[in-house]
C-alpha cells in the first residue's frame, strides 16, 4: 500500500515538473514569435484587409504565423490548467475542466490557423 502510494506521488511530481518545463519551453518559443509578430505588424502601412492579406501571403509570415497559433494556445492551456489544479477541489471536476481546456485550446488552435489559411488564400 505505501509502496503504490509512493509511486503515484512520485507520478505526480514528475507530471507536475514536465507541465513545467512545457510552459517553459512554450514561453521561450513565444518570445521571438510575439516580438516578430508585434515588429512585422508595426511595420505595415495600414492594417486595411488588402495590406494585411498580402502581407500574410509572404511564406516566411504565414509560416511563422501559424507555428506562433498552436505555441500560444497550448502556452494558454498550460497555464488554466494550472488554475484549474490549484482552485478545483473535486477530481472529477477538475478531470472534467482539464479536458474542456484542451478540447478547447485544440479547436480554438485549429479553428485559428484555417482562418488565417483562408484569408491567405483569398476566400
Amino acid at each position: 500500500m505505501t509502496r503504490r502510494l509512493l509511486s503515484g506521488k512520485k507520478e505526480k511530481a514528475a507530471e507536475t515538473v514536465r507541465r513545467w518545463w512545457y510552459q517553459r519551453l512554450s514561453a521561450v518559443a513565444l518570445l521571438p514569435l510575439t516580438l516578430w509578430f508585434i515588429y512585422d505588424m508595426s511595420t505595415l502601412a495600414s492594417l486595411e484587409y488588402a495590406a494585411v492579406r498580402e502581407w500574410l501571403a509572404a511564406p516566411s509570415t504565414i509560416i511563422l504565423f501559424i507555428l506562433l497559433i498552436p505555441a500560444l494556445f497550448y502556452h494558454a492551456q498550460i497555464g488554466i490548467e494550472e488554475v484549474i489544479e490549484d482552485y478545483i477541489a473535486h477530481e472529477s471536476q477538475k478531470t472534467a475542466a482539464t479536458t474542456l481546456t484542451r478540447f478547447l485550446a485544440a479547436v480554438c488552435a485549429l479553428a485559428s490557423i484555417a482562418a488565417v489559411m483562408t484569408v491567405t488564400m483569398g476566400m
